[in-house]
Parts: structure tokens; C-alpha cells; sequence
């Protein structure tokens, strides 16, 4: 992805270099199966396929936001200071708010973004190779590049059983 006036991010690889990455299906965008041969999920090039600009402004409607998605504009608006592990998992949970056509906001909506966000993001086989090292959820975190919010709803799924402990 590459950054243009105006903070938009367009997805700056050409039709062959994606085309070359359809034999590898990305992990968490049309199957959660965790092939060894799977990418990890991208949410900036999933925005590109899905056709959803990426637009980084300060002036979020809210001074406590770090990313929204505005229906009106069809369109992700994100902060641009954001630590890139933030960005990551802002992008995720923004895409789902997409993906199932929200407006406003609700306590199930930001709920259902945040698992999917944390299904997408968490592979199964890269977590289980660094629980093997630590129990700390911060440390894991920090390695799988995701918010400790995201690491968060992705215990929270296992803990309720939606979610399997093995890849």
C-alpha cells in the first residue's frame, strides 16, 4: 500500500503481484482454515479488494477514536499517528463494520468487529507456537502485532468455546 495526497491509501501492487498471491489464500478472508501455505491476513490489501479506501485524517468525530467506517463516504477514516499494530487491528474491526453494512454503533456491533477482527488477525499456529513461550497475553500480543483488545476478544471466544486452542 502506498500513501497519496490527501492521506488516502490505495493498494499500490499491480494486478499480477495479486494475482500471483491467489494460489495462497489469505488466512481469515473466505476461510479460517490455517494451511501452512496460508498468508497472514492483510487488512490494508483486504480493503483494496473489497474496494474501501483507506483515508487518514485527525478530525475523527470523536476525539476518543483511532478509526472509523463512514457509510455516507464509503470509506475507512483512520488517525495517522496510530502505533502500526493499532492501525492493523483499527483497519480489521473498520472492515467489518463494512462487511455487514453498520451504521451508528452498538454494544453487539462492536462486539461481532472485534472477534472477527481477532479471528482474522490471530492465526491458531502462530499463537500456539508462542504460548508455548509465554503465558503472558501482553507478550503474545505484542508479537502477533494486535492490540491487547484484540488479544482480548480472541481469549474471550476460546474461553466461551467458540474458538479451538489448536491449529
Amino acid at each position: 500500500m502506498s500513501k497519496t495526497r490527501g492521506g488516502v491509501r490505495h493498494a499500490a501492487r499491480t494486478r499480477g503481484h495479486l494475482a500471483s498471491h491467489a494460489a495462497a489464500p489469505m488466512y481469515g478472508v473466505g476461510t479460517f482454515h490455517d494451511q501452512p501455505h496460508a498468508r497472514d491476513y492483510d487488512p490494508w490489501e483486504h480493503a483494496a479488494m473489497l474496494g474501501v479506501p483507506i483515508v487518514f485524517r485527525d478530525d475523527l468525530p470523536d476525539p476518543g477514536m483511532v478509526a472509523c467506517y463512514s457509510e455516507e463516504h464509503a470509506a475507512i477514516f483512520v488517525r495517522p499517528t496510530l502505533h502500526r499494530a493499532v492501525e492493523r487491528c483499527a483497519i480489521a474491526h473498520e472492515i467489518v463494520h463494512y462487511e455487514h453494512g453498520d451504521v451508528g454503533t452498538s454494544i453487539l456491533q462492536e462486539r461481532r468487529a472485534d472477534r472477527i477482527a481477532a479471528r482474522r488477525l490471530i492465526r491458531p499456529r502462530r499463537l500456539l507456537a508462542l504460548e508455548a513461550l509465554t503465558e503472558d497475553p501482553a507478550v503474545v500480543a505484542f508479537e502477533l502485532h494486535v492490540t491487547e483488545r484484540i488479544m482480548r476478544a480472541h481469549i474471550d471466544m476460546v474461553h466461551e468455546g467458540l474458538l479451538r486452542r489448536t491449529a
